[in-house]
């Protein structure tokens, strides 16, 4: 008997969270799926939940590797997924009892190659960047005329710094496993900074039509403030190197929306920039501002920034792209801080 849907769930130390998770995949109003739980390695208790989980459901099958990160997990579910649909969920979030029975439905009605819906922000207390909309363009149906008129012009940048027509992140949408795996399984696994854009986007610019599931927030997504503006991650320029290369070399750098990219990378040495200066990168001061240079002389060969209109952008903006052209880590300094300042003060 075939399967209608493959849920895939990578798991990597989320113990306190995963058993929410489960139950609100087992407990869909649609039950033509399969659960597969990748535990990526993990350390703590998450092994044995995602085994318990395997023995009440026949449905629920469990993948146990080593560490390779997210994008290793979800290539190993999805190379053994059968369903005729795909899905993701992380393993700390938690869906709508209806979310995959609404998706379902309209990947049946109108043939879609990729189903949309609206995220919840769990954590309400952390404010949300003018990029953290999900979804910018209007619900329904978009044929390939309507993609190409309404949707890839802006599915990266809308023309606001800094909002996504389309937020690249892989769970709150629903696939063609078949045309998944092209482009899921083509993301190399050491991209662990826009991993979710590198599978995306790429899918997004092959799709023919597309629904877009206004006003329903089916996705619950766990957004923690120590993750977002405190914690440090010391990979994060290596990393967001390896996803310019990756998509520099992808199907949206060949198309005419390649302008894009440009946006999108000027964002991410923004905010590899920014990374630097987090408190708890307890670096001496001049090993920061070797970093930050760095990241200027790469932005600067690249030429990326050169490409970016900045002259609408608000003035603290303006002067932080001027600086980063310049190669002047030490002001960049100066004006990160006044603008964190000023937004911890006065908004």
């Amino acid at each position: 008997m075939s399967i209608l849907l493959s849920i895939i769930v990578p798991v990597y130390n989320v113990g306190s969270f995963l058993p929410k998770c489960i139950n609100s995949i087992i407990s869909q109003t649609f039950t033509d799926f399969e659960l597969i739980l990748v535990d990526d390695g993990s350390t703590d208790n998450s092994v044995e939940i995602c085994d318990a989980a395997a023995k009440k459901d026949s449905r629920v099958r469990v993948i146990h590797k080593e560490n390779g990160g997210v994008v290793s997990a979800r290539k190993a579910g999805l190379s053994v997924a059968v369903g005729k649909y795909a899905g993701y969920v992380d393993g700390d979030d938690w869906i709508d009892a209806h979310m995959y029975e609404h998706m379902v439905n309209a990947m049946e009605k109108y043939n879609c190659d990729m189903v949309m819906c609206d995220v919840e922000h769990e954590n309400k207390s952390v404010p949300l960047s003018s990029g953290s909309t999900h979804i910018n363009i209007s619900g329904g149906y978009y044929n390939r005329e309507q993609l190409e008129n309404n949707v890839f012009p802006k599915m990266i940048y809308t023309g606001v710094f800094y909002k996504f027509g389309i937020y690249p992140v892989i769970w709150n949408k629903l696939y063609k496993r078949e045309k998944l795996i092209k482009h899921q399984m083509a993301v190399d696994d050491d991209i662990r900074t826009g991993e979710d854009a590198a599978c995306v986007y790429p899918y997004l610019l092959e799709c023919d039509s597309l629904y877009f599931l206004e006003n329903l927030s089916l996705y619950h997504y766990r957004r923690s403030r120590t993750q977002m503006t405190v914690s440090y991650d010391s990979s994060y320029f290596d990393c967001f190197k390896s996803l310019y290369e990756f998509l520099s070399n992808s199907s949206i750098a060949n198309s005419p929306y390649s302008n894009q990219l440009e946006y999108y990378y000027s964002y991410l040495v923004k905010t590899a920039i920014s990374n630097e200066l987090k408190k708890a990168n307890s670096v001496p001061i001049k090993t920061k501002l070797n970093h930050i240079r760095e990241i200027c002389t790469f932005a600067d060969e690249k030429g990326f920034i050169d490409k970016t209109d900045i002259s609408s952008l608000p003035f603290f903006h303006r002067m932080y792209f001027k600086l980063i052209k310049r190669n002047r880590p030490f002001l960049l300094t100066v004006c990160i801080n006044i603008v964190r300042f000023w937004q911890r003060f006065f908004r």
